[in-house]
């Protein structure tokens, strides 16, 4: 499941649990302490996953989910779970129309900078096991969005395949697809513990090539 597929799914599951939160007694208050504190945690949930989906702190969607989530409720917390549930329906639109997609891009390509920040202090610090594995993960994953990004399918196809297909279609050059499947055999020997199967140099040139990569094909077209 990707990224995207699983913030739709958290969304839905999230929606679903505010049809019953959502009301209260016929003052429109919560009908029992139980209830508000299911409420209270229902907000913290929400507002999350907006954050998740929009990084930017100036977002209407944002702005408007953090001011909800963080009034002083009281009795009444029932009718800010509607008012929460009412942005994340249209949240779920915009999500679904693609926007979850993009921000998931950018999200990636934040987090794969800091996991390959991690790989090279491991490798410097002698440790290549860890740096293998750390850079396999972030090396296939950069691949398979690629494919899936300019309609390659990638599902149950091994990487070498992706590669000639991503070089064979002129997405990537034959320099760099060859620096691939060097990336490539470091993901698979390193997955496998097959520890000697690769080198310092290996590493590096996985390294190197997968942070090209993801600025080129990740961070650029964000």
């Amino acid at each position: 499941m990707t990224i995207e597929d699983s913030v739709v799914v958290r969304i839905t599951d999230l929606l679903a649990r505010a049809a019953e939160l959502r009301y209260g007694n016929e003052y429109g208050q919560a009908r029992s302490a139980q209830h508000a504190q299911d409420c209270k945690g229902w907000l913290a949930a929400a507002v999350n996953i907006v954050q998740v989906i929009i990084p930017d702190p100036t977002s209407g969607y944002r702005k408007m989910a953090e001011t909800i989530a963080l009034r002083d409720h009281g009795y009444t917390i029932p009718g800010e779970v509607g008012e929460l549930a009412s942005l994340l329906e249209n949240l779920l639109r915009d999500a679904q129309a693609g926007l979850v997609a993009s921000v998931a891009d950018q999200a990636r390509a934040e987090v794969f900078d800091d996991f390959l920040d991690h790989a090279k202090l491991y490798q410097k610090g002698g440790r290549k096991n860890e740096a293998g594995v750390i850079v396999g993960v972030v090396f296939e994953d950069s691949i398979r969005r690629c494919c899936r990004k300019n309609g390659i399918e990638e599902h149950g196809r091994k990487l070498d395949s992706l590669i000639s297909e991503l070089s064979n279609s002129g997405i990537i050059s034959a320099t760099k697809a060859k620096r691939a499947r060097v990336a490539a055999h470091v993901r698979t020997k390193a997955t496998h513990a097959q520890w000697d199967e690769y080198d310092d140099n290996d590493l590096r040139t996985a390294i190197d090539f997968t942070e090209e990569f993801i600025s080129n094909y990740i961070e650029e077209h964000s």
